[in-house]
Order: C-alpha cells, then sequence, then structure tokens
C-alpha cells in the first residue's frame, strides 16, 4: 500500500512551522507530502517549498473541506493519511498508519488521537486537548466517524463518496459528515488509540466556546437530524448526553434559587451528579496535572456540557430530517 500525506495549511505561523519540520522528519517518508493551502498566504508556500513539499493551492479561500479535497485530489497513492496544519507528528507516524490497516484489513478508514502531552499551557488549553484524548482513548473501536486530523481513508472508498462536503467552508463537522456518508456507503472506519500526534493549539476560553456551540454542537446536530441517528460513542455517548442534561438543568434551578430557596440546592445536586458521571475523566486529569488542575477544570466542562444542550437545542429547531450527499 502507498501513502501520501495531505497537511491542510490557512496562514503560516509557528504551528505551521513545527507540523511541516516534523513531517519533513518522518521514517519512513511517505511517497509524497503534499500541503494544500486555503487561500493566497505566500508564507505558507514558502514554508511548505523550504522542505520540498508539494503544494495544492486554493488562492481563492474555497474553504477547509475544498482544500482537503484538493489535496487528495493531487495525490497518486492507494493511501491518503490528513493531518491539520496545528499538530506535530511523531516520528514514526506513517509507520503506525500503514500498521493500523495491517492490523485492521477490513478497514477502509483509520482515525487516531491527540497525545496525552498536548504542547500548550494553560488551563483551558491543557483541559480541551486532554479531554479530545480522554473521548478518543474510550471511544468504539468500531467508528462512526472520521476525524481529518489524524486519519486516513483508502483513496477509492474517498472518492468513492465524493469526498469532504465542500459546503463547509470553516473547520466544523465537515470529517464528522465524511465518516457518516462512508458508513451509509458500507465502508468500515477503525478507531486506533495508540495511533497518535500531539496538539499544539492554545486554546483562549472564548474561543472555546464558540467553537463548541456554533462549529460543533449545532452543525453536528443538524447533521444527527439529516442523518436520523444519534449514536452512543464518543462526544454523543449516553453519559455525554445525560451530563449536558443535567448542567442545563441547572441553569434554570440556580436562576430559580434567587426566587426559590431550594433552587441552589438542586443546581448543586444537579452538578454534583454531572460530576459523578464524568469521576474517570476528572481522575484522568488528576493524573496528568494533580486534583488542582482536575477541579479548575471542572466548570469548564460543565461549560462544554452547558454548550453542547444549548447548540442541541439550537440546532434540533427546524434542522431538516433529509439524508443527503455533499453539495
Amino acid at each position: 500500500m502507498t501513502s501520501s500525506l495531505v497537511i491542510t495549511a490557512h496562514r503560516a505561523g509557528p504551528m505551521l512551522d513545527r507540523c511541516l519540520d516534523s513531517a519533513a522528519r518522518l521514517d519512513p517518508q511517505p511517497q509524497e507530502i503534499i500541503v494544500a493551502i486555503d487561500g493566497a498566504d505566500e508564507a505558507v508556500k514558502q514554508a511548505a517549498d523550504a522542505h520540498c513539499f508539494r503544494l495544492a493551492a486554493c488562492p481563492l479561500s474555497p474553504g477547509v473541506s475544498a482544500t482537503r479535497n484538493a489535496g487528495a485530489r493531487a495525490t497518486n497513492s492507494t493511501m491518503i493519511v490528513f493531518a491539520d496544519s496545528d499538530v506535530s507528528l511523531p516520528r514514526d507516524f506513517m509507520a503506525r498508519a500503514a500498521q493500523s490497516f495491517e492490523e485492521n484489513p477490513v478497514a477502509d478508514a483509520v482515525i487516531g488521537s491527540y497525545d496525552d502531552e498536548p504542547a500548550a499551557p494553560g488551563i483551558v488549553s491543557r483541559y480541551r486537548n486532554l479531554l479530545h484524548h480522554h473521548t478518543h482513548q474510550h471511544g468504539a473501536r468500531e467508528a462512526q466517524t472520521f476525524w481529518a486530523g489524524c486519519g486516513a481513508v483508502r483513496r477509492e472508498a474517498f472518492m468513492a463518496v465524493g469526498g469532504f462536503d465542500e459546503s463547509y467552508r470553516l473547520p466544523s463537522v465537515e470529517d464528522i459528515e465524511l465518516g457518516y456518508r462512508l458508513r451509509r456507503a458500507g465502508y468500515r472506519i477503525r478507531l486506533v488509540p495508540d495511533w497518535q500526534v500531539k496538539h499544539l493549539k492554545k486554546w483562549r476560553l472564548r474561543d472555546l466556546v464558540l467553537t463548541d456551540v456554533f462549529r460543533r454542537a449545532i452543525p453536528w446536530t443538524k447533521l444527527l437530524r439529516r442523518e436520523g441517528r444519534l449514536d452512543n460513542d464518543l462526544n454523543l455517548d449516553h453519559g455525554a448526553r445525560l451530563s449536558a442534561l443535567l448542567v442545563g438543568l441547572a441553569v434554570p434551578a440556580f436562576i430559580a434559587g434567587f426566587f426559590w430557596s431550594a433552587g441552589f440546592l438542586v443546581a448543586a445536586l444537579l452538578l454534583a451528579a454531572a460530576t459523578m458521571i464524568n469521576w474517570p475523566f476528572y481522575r484522568f486529569l488528576a493524573g496528568k496535572g494533580g486534583w488542582a488542575f482536575a477541579v479548575a477544570s471542572m466548570p469548564l466542562h460543565w461549560l462544554y456540557f452547558l454548550g453542547a444542550a444549548s447548540g442541541f437545542a439550537l440546532g434540533y429547531l427546524g434542522s431538516p430530517r433529509k439524508a443527503q450527499g455533499p453539495q
């Protein structure tokens, strides 16, 4: 099986430099490394040229999905490996991708995970990146979705379903949507938790909230309505859904506390229940950064569930239940 690596980039910066540097050190090297550029940032082109990587230029900024498709179309290999420009790749990244297919011969696509040592410091960044790691470490191995941050797909399957839906211009749920179409077409996706990359992104609280609500919860809910499905896996497992409900109910209970003496107690009990459901995750955080870090992350996790509940409500209203392919 031959392999090509497609890295999608929008603008130059330290994260892109670290990503491309790590790609240049891969052993073994893929047959080709293609940097797909969403926009006309000359600095991205220069960074790619410095490593003699091939370019798939999209100067009119068609968006992340169209740019990934352009990178995929430029490949000549039987396996297309996708990576975001805000990750650092371990030296054996391509070897692990090939090994994942060898160990799962019936798989048409495989996805990996962030590692448990995110690069960005700070509570918000460490919490958010470790949440993603923990979620993928405990996901079902027979996956229902794809992930373009660390994912590989057989070229034949990717082209058969039409690639990424190019109506998604901003990074959102475009890879999840691709995974649903792959599964609907009869292809199989395998989660390989020990195939990992290091996330470099620094999260700010504002970015976290906006991303979780407007780029994840709302479009994912619309996608679920369109597909007529609700999987018990990853961010959608029963525990996550119940936690979102509990935290969502805690807000009106807390507000009611200003007029009803028992309201604050009810809110506290609801948050306590959500905390118990997610105790394995908090214990994991404590193992990575101590209990002070774990306790400080709890309100961020509640905010995450509140964003999920709000996004679900907003996305559900007026969302059609109609299956359709990429536009």
